[in-house]
């Protein structure tokens, strides 16, 4: 019986021969090595491959924008030739005459004329059965009031001071009116420049504007029309050129 056991030979676990892996053991070790090698190498290689992407994309990017910027240039110098084109086929008289709305409102203009106020009625002493919306300034009744300036001659208006130009947009939101984007409360002010006499006999008789008046009456709606011998309006702040244009051709 031998006391230890010597190199080489086995060692029994529960009656079984254990031998001791030796070159397995080597080899492992020269594998482990090998991979992490190997895995060193490819992440430099993918770090380098990386920082040269980056950098091209980089160089990709800086002259993407300068070539987008040569086109804008471009655009821009076509954009001018054209209207340029454009201003060589308009007649002179509509270039220098400024006698029509459009031309007017991108000018301060000053003259005779008349403003009408409108209000709502008075809430402290409603009607019995009275429906509510009589009661209150409507966009019709603005809209009825503009129309019959603009029949009688008006040159120029406002509404609210707000100098009215062809896209003017004046809208009832609720109990306030919009008016060129900003919003205001009653009493509504709409001014008319122009030969006052027409302008205050258009108002007088259009017939929308007459059966306002039964309102009026019936249900105390404010109304009131003054005569001025100048009114000041400033010029219009809405950009009024022209930013889609399609050429029409002729025979389809």
């Amino acid at each position: 019986m031998k006391a230890c056991s010597q190199p080489g030979d086995d060692v029994k676990l529960f009656g079984r021969p254990l031998k001791r892996p030796r070159g397995r053991t080597l080899r492992s070790a020269a594998s482990v090595l090998l991979v992490t090698t190997a895995s060193g190498i490819l992440f430099v290689a993918s770090a380098h491959s990386n920082s040269e992407t980056r950098s091209q994309t980089h160089v990709d990017l800086a002259g993407l924008v300068g070539h987008r910027q040569n086109e804008v240039k471009e655009l821009q110098d076509s954009v001018a030739s054209l209207k340029d084109q454009i201003a060589g086929h308009v007649p002179a008289t509509n270039q220098q005459g400024s006698d029509t709305v459009d031309e007017l409102s991108k000018h301060p203009v000053s003259g005779p004329g008349i403003t009408v106020t409108l209000s709502d009625a008075p809430t402290d002493t409603v009607p019995d059965n009275v429906n509510p919306n009589d009661l209150v300034i409507h966009q019709q009744d603005i809209d009825d009031v503009m129309n019959a300036m603009w029949e009688g001659g008006a040159e120029a208006m406002t509404v609210q001071g707000v100098r009215i130009a062809p896209r003017t947009v004046v809208r009832c939101i609720g109990n306030v009116i919009l008016v060129g984007g900003t919003s205001y409360s009653p009493p509504y002010k709409i001014s008319a420049i122009g030969n006052v006499n027409q302008l205050r006999n258009s108002v007088e008789t259009n017939p929308r504007v007459v059966n306002y008046q039964r309102y009026v009456a019936r249900y105390g709606l404010g109304w009131d029309l003054k005569t001025s011998d100048n009114l000041e309006f400033p010029a219009s702040a809405q950009d009024l050129s022209l930013r889609y244009a399609q050429v029409v051709k002729e025979n389809g």
